[in-house]
């Protein structure tokens, strides 16, 4: 079987993909929604890692605790004693990023396939060649058609939106070791657009862009949003500090941390349809009305086989870091 993918280099393999590296952060806890659990994945990203272990997955399959998460590191350069010692019979690794962190895994004799992270939604290009190597075509569509469907639903009430209508946001994607917004050019930018939103960094044509207090003062947006990479981040600690006391998104108490489930919904993964329901539930709440708890069962079904205990489905959601913020428990606290 020929397997191409997005950039068009191609791998042939004799049978489907049993020992899968899945060195891209996205592409961790994708492989285990497209395979059905974790018994074919041999070694993932820290960061796919860390939040397998902090959300729902690690319980689904526990297997995943003991995970291998040592084969790529900083700037996603592959740790190539690692992966030959792993002997995967296919490795997925960025291939936007450049070339040498693909060329050293091409050198080492192993088949290799790329996938792109640019500022849409690059998701739907990876299902497709994901179900292919796993053998699960028709596991890997129906993830496909539903985000798909979410997306279509969203976009239709969202995109003849007048901008009076949408609030300003800014996303936090690093706060605690320094200061930083999300770009234009990232899929978090899009997804604030989708929801109805306005993203006041999008004229940054980066992914992330270090700032100072003052340009996050001049912005001033009306709702700020929280990464939920830096695991102590939460809104007290915006509410708190006093050189943000004058934002709008403080004085009204609109400060919010994104979910994590099977993984962080704020970043390109198989659970972003629910990020996309939350963030426009959340910044157009007259337009949407989605029963968050319902969807999360239904989508942890459709991608896991499992049903997270109703007691976990607050602390996906947050609602204790976010209690203190306007209408979270009222919009998800049910």
């Amino acid at each position: 079987m020929t397997i191409t993918d997005v950039n068009g280099d191609s791998v042939t393999l004799k049978r489907t993909a049993e020992r899968v590296a899945a060195l891209p952060p996205p592409l961790g806890t994708f492989a285990v929604s497209v395979s059905g659990g974790a018994d074919r994945i041999v070694t993932v990203h820290p960061w796919s890692k860390a939040a397998m272990l902090r959300g729902t997955l690690a319980g689904y399959f526990p297997k995943l605790r003991d995970l291998h998460a040592g084969a790529v590191g900083q700037d996603f350069m592959p740790n190539i004693e690692e992966l030959i010692r792993l002997s995967p019979d296919l490795v997925f690794q960025i291939g936007s990023f450049g070339k040498a962190q693909v060329d050293l895994i091409r050198s080492a004799g192993l088949p290799v396939l790329t996938i792109n992270i640019t500022g849409g939604d690059d998701a739907v290009d990876w299902l497709p060649m994901l179900g292919a190597a796993f053998g699960t075509d028709r596991r890997a569509r129906a993830i496909l058609n539903w985000r798909l469907a979410v997306k279509a639903r969203i976009e239709a009430a969202t995109r003849d939106l007048p901008r009076s209508r949408r609030p300003t946001v800014i996303h936090i994607s690093r706060f605690h070791s320094a200061l930083a917004v999300v770009g234009g050019a990232h899929i978090r930018s899009w997804q604030i657009e989708l929801a109805g939103g306005i993203n006041l960094a999008a004229g940054i044509k980066r992914f992330n862009a270090q700032i100072d207090a003052e340009q996050l003062l001049s912005w001033d947006p009306d709702v700020i949003l929280l990464n939920a990479f830096e695991e102590n981040l939460k809104p007290a600690d915006i509410y708190g500090d006093p050189r943000f006391a004058g934002l709008s998104a403080v004085v009204h108490r609109r400060v919010y941390a994104w979910p994590l489930g099977g993984d962080r919904w704020e970043a390109p993964t198989q659970e972003s349809p629910l990020g996309w329901m939350w963030l426009s539930r959340l910044l157009q709440p007259d337009l949407f009305s989605w029963s968050m708890a319902d969807e999360i069962v239904k989508g942890h079904m459709l991608l896991y086989g499992h049903s997270p205990p109703l007691g976990m489905i607050p602390a996906i959601l947050r609602v204790r870091d976010n209690a203190g913020s306007r209408d979270y428990e009222r919009l998800f606290g049910r």
